[in-house]
């Protein structure tokens, strides 16, 4: 389906992914364009475009994922002019090297935000979003429902340590499960932080060493093998691991005690994804909050919502702002 939306001065499309037809620029499609602009490194973002437009720690995540080298690299606070579009690259606070972007136009002014993944809350391994202010804004919301209100991050923490604390005091090996790129990163400089040595699954390395090459301060760390000595070398150390393979460790390891890092346990059914264990709302997507937070300090004159269910446009009309849900 595709939906056509006449933007005061500023027309684009959206059809799984947003057009700016006079840049000539998809902004996050899903699908492969000739040119577009990819907000961070994680997977479903990552397509192989023929003409990728990313900053340059989403270059090196992108070029491992796809392959690519066509690129051209947007550092934070240059200004590109595709067109009549001037199109200046902010911080978005999801992952290490995700964006944001601030659309404007030379014949109007008009200034149009994508937001892309973002989050307003601290973090050790990414720099922190900025409210853009602006006219038009398309802004990600996964989590668009009042009950995602995160608690604060340091409350998070000091409950993820305090768990750690405990099941390394019981003779068990604590395993912290969270996507291998971002999430993971996370979780490493939180227990690098508390003193904690840490053993990573293969998988996480390859996004580690980037971390590491750009100046993230995720500590020393062992990668696990799968010889029989993997096991002995992990003692003493918190293993952190993507949910996926978490049954693998738990089948290798039965004295391993596991948790999950997830916005998704708010609604408290995240620890069905692992073989056994509980969880924890850490995200690195915005929270209801965040979202309303962001609303408000940008002061749009109509917002367009894209991931969850819409029911955060419903909620934004109901205060009496312009809002529509674009979809997933």
């Amino acid at each position: 389906m595709q939906l056509s939306f006449d933007v005061p001065v500023m027309p684009f499309t959206y059809e799984r992914g947003m057009h700016l037809e006079d840049a000539g620029m998809w902004l996050d499609p899903h699908t492969r364009r000739p040119v577009a602009y990819v907000s961070h490194g994680h997977s479903d973002h990552c397509r192989p475009h023929g003409h990728a437009f990313v900053t340059a720690e989403t270059a090196d995540f992108y070029r491992l994922r796809t392959g690519r080298s066509a690129l051209t690299v947007m550092n934070i606070g240059e200004t590109l002019t595709r067109g009549l579009q001037e199109v200046d690259v902010f911080p978005a606070g999801h992952v290490l090297g995700s964006s944001q972007v601030r659309v404007r136009d030379l014949a109007t002014g008009h200034r149009l935000v994508y937001t892309g993944d973002f989050k307003l809350r601290p973090s050790l391994t990414s720099p922190s979003a900025p409210v853009l202010e602006c006219d038009s804004l398309v802004m990600e919301c996964t989590y668009g429902a009042p009950r995602f209100t995160f608690p604060p991050t340091e409350q998070v923490v000091t409950e993820l340590l305090a768990w750690v604390g405990s099941v390394i005091a019981s003779g068990n090996i604590p395993v912290v499960c969270g996507y291998a790129l971002g999430k993971a990163q996370e979780a490493m400089a939180i227990l690098h932080q508390a003193g904690h040595l840490v053993a990573i699954h293969p998988s996480i390395e390859p996004y580690a060493q980037i971390y590491t090459r750009y100046g993230v301060d995720l500590g020393p760390y062992v990668v696990l093998s799968t010889d029989p000595g993997s096991v002995q070398s992990s003692e003493g150390r918190v293993i952190v691991c993507p949910p996926q393979h978490a049954r693998s460790i738990r089948e290798a390891m039965p004295r391993t005690r596991m948790m999950i890092l997830t916005g998704w346990a708010i609604d408290g059914g995240a620890p069905g994804r692992l073989p056994m264990g509980t969880a924890l709302p850490l995200s690195d997507h915005a929270g209801f909050d965040d979202l309303v937070e962001y609303v408000q300090r940008a002061r749009p004159k109509i917002v367009y919502t894209v991931h969850g269910n819409g029911g955060f446009a419903q909620h934004l009309r109901r205060q009496g702002i312009e809002a529509h849900h674009l979809g997933a």
